[in-house]
């Protein structure tokens, strides 16, 4: 599935320094102690800051919204960008690095590389001065997800990401009987009902519908349910991590009532306006992204209820300085316009529906019970209201380091061969999963 997303926060007075202020009166105000102050005797205005800032993203549409609203503020901060996708950001960074040529001052580690990034030691830790972020402002599951293997805040999150199910309301009212949320968590409350229904719907549909497009998805949600450490220094405890996810990953293969798509292939993207699937992996980006993006017909097609056996996390960006820019100070203001400020966050989140990682942005704000254009896809069901409800409390999150993009990497390889050879049973896939990671990481301990 797709992964993409976004950025924000601005800089300024000590007066608003409480993330309280993000909520009330100050909104011009910026809400972080200020981020430079090279004469040592007071911040820079943000008109006084003359700097120009390399970014590389991938969402053109939100650079081109968000420069434009962060020039207001920053008139004399030149935004240079580079569109960068996902897949090739870190390979792309590294040369650069390796070059000593073309870094970006604002680095975004997307999850599927995020351990990869900090393991490089690039970036600054934002809780240390002039940036003063502090870890208890964030959602308590993105501190893992933002943390290196010292201990250091090296990033902040561009939007959060908890995953539920997005689900076809015509599919689930033909086939499960009801098509409200409510009564779907109730129905599916957790991975043996989902299968038993699940083996009903095909039963019901003669094998035209099934509960999810493949392993790939399945596995994406019973994955990040079960978030834990297990990786320590150089040593991997495979088993401990996978064996039960893959256990119900199995229950549902063998059952039939997953397809045969992988990842980010065409076919899986079609699927979304044919009706084949009841189910998909669904975060806050996934509306505009996946549904709105692949079934440009399906308002009112949609809704959203939490996956059987909790939340999870969903792919996710984080936002961090390189550490050997020379304009810390303008890349610092660029992030925290963007993703931390008052403004930023309220442009992101009307404008594409993207929810910021600060507590305070979800208390007693108008914007949350407003929602987004992204909902009338979904019946109208306020997403974000749904999510931070119902799904944030569940989620976990998973300390990253390089062998956790090893790890999924290994995955990623092997779906294919288990969705076709269905011999290779729990034990079988594990040896393999064991043995690929090996090959990946020769110089860990995996067991």
């Amino acid at each position: 599935m797709v992964e993409k997303k976004r950025n924000g926060f601005i800089i300024l007075l000590a007066a608003c320094l409480s993330l309280a202020v993000l909520l009330s009166g100050c909104s011009s105000t910026p809400i972080s102690q200020p981020s430079a102050v090279p004469d040592g005797k007071g911040a820079v205005k943000p008109e006084d800051m003359k700097a120009t800032i390399k970014v590389w993203d991938w969402d053109e549409a939100f650079l081109k919204h968000m420069i434009p609203e962060f020039n207001k503020v920053y008139p004399n901060v030149k935004v240079e960008y580079a569109i960068v996708s996902g897949a090739d950001y870190l390979q792309k960074l590294q040369s650069g690095i390796a070059s000593g040529s073309d870094v970006p001052d604002v680095i975004l580690g997307e999850m599927a590389y995020r351990g990869q990034l900090y393991d490089l030691g690039i970036l600054e830790n934002l809780e240390a001065a002039p940036y003063n972020v502090k870890k208890q402002d964030l959602f308590d599951y993105l501190l893992p997800l933002l943390t290196n293997s010292k201990g250091e805040l090296v990033g902040v999150d561009q939007q959060i990401a908890p995953g539920g199910l997005a689900y076809r309301r015509d599919l689930a009212k033909t086939y499960l009987g009801t098509d409200d949320p409510a009564q779907l968590e109730t129905l599916l409350n957790d991975w043996t009902s989902f299968i038993a229904k699940g083996i009903e719907v095909k039963e019901k549909s003669g094998g035209k519908v099934l509960m999810m497009s493949g392993l790939s998805d399945a596995f994406r949600i019973l994955y990040g349910q079960t978030a834990k450490e297990y990786i320590k220094g150089k040593e991997i405890d495979l088993t401990s991590r996978v064996k039960g996810p893959l256990e119900t990953l199995f229950k549902m293969r063998d059952a039939g009532i997953l397809g045969k798509l992988e990842n980010n292939t065409p076919s899986l993207a079609a699927s979304y306006s044919k009706g084949e699937f009841l189910f998909y992996p669904m975060a806050p980006w996934g509306p505009k992204w996946t549904v709105a993006a692949n079934d440009k017909e399906g308002k009112g097609r949609w809704g959203l209820v939490k996956a059987p056996g909790g939340g999870t996390t969903i792919g996710g960006t984080a936002i961090g300085i390189n550490k050997g820019s020379k304009v810390k100070d303008a890349a610092w203001a660029y992030i925290n316009f963007s993703y931390l400020s008052k403004e930023g966050t309220t442009q992101s989140f009307t404008k594409f529906g993207f929810p910021p990682g600060l507590k305070s942005f979800y208390v007693n704000n108008d914007l949350i019970e407003k929602g987004t254009e992204y909902d009338a896809f979904f019946g109208g069901q306020n997403l974000m209201k749904y999510f931070y409800a119902k799904i944030v409390p569940e989620v976990k999150g998973q300390p990253q380091t390089k062998y956790e993009t090893t790890v999924l990497n290994a995955y990623n390889t092997l779906y294919p061969l288990f969705t076709k050879d269905t011999s290779i049973d729990v034990n079988s896939a594990l040896q393999k999963f064991i043995t690929e990671v090996k090959n990946k990481a020769p110089d860990v301990t995996v067991k």
